[in-house]
């Protein structure tokens, strides 16, 4: 029993092992906060910059809607002039609001062809497809209809790339 008594004495002397406090994870200078502070005004001034151009291109988007409106009455023959006569009207709504009414409204024939070649930042509306804009306004139902299907397939492609990309009042492309 000696011996028993003896291993007990040496656990007896023994004590819990002290642990160092744990690591803050909080900063301890004031820099690090003025370091999170910018990174929580940049992250935010970033995302207001998001929602702008989101909101101020709002116009952009439900111009292209409406694009694709026309793009699936044009594939029925009954609608077919209607549709490409909306084309031009589309074009000039989209403008106003994107440019100051007198600036936009007075526009036609080569003077409006020349504001969207200005504005794409290209010459599409005066020397290709483009100038199919004025007679789709005013050409005779028959003229229209007889336009071809890949004529009117460029026209698209350059009115949905002027909504897209052209240049306005500090608006960018989406």
């Amino acid at each position: 029993m000696a011996a028993a008594d003896a291993s007990n004495l040496g656990l007896e002397k023994l004590h819990e092992i002290l642990l160092p406090d744990p690591v803050n994870w909080m900063p301890q200078t004031v820099g690090w906060y003025a370091v999170f502070g910018l990174i929580v005004v940049a992250a935010g001034w970033k995302l207001f910059g998001r929602f702008s151009r989101f909101r101020n291109n709002r116009y952009r988007r439900f111009a292209l809607t409406e694009l694709e409106a026309i793009e699936q009455d044009l594939q029925r023959p009954e609608k077919r002039v209607r549709a490409l006569r909306e084309i031009p009207v589309l074009l000039k709504r989209t403008a106003l609001a994107a440019f100051p009414r007198s600036e936009v409204a007075g526009l036609s024939g080569e003077k409006w062809l020349a504001f969207l070649d200005k504005t794409l930042g290209g010459k599409d509306f005066m020397e290709n497809e483009g100038r199919l804009l004025p007679e789709l306004d005013y050409a005779p139902a028959a003229r229209i209809s007889n336009l071809s299907d890949e004529a009117v397939g460029k026209l698209l492609r350059i009115v949905r790339h002027w909504i897209k990309v052209h240049k306005g009042r500090d608006r960018a492309p989406i």
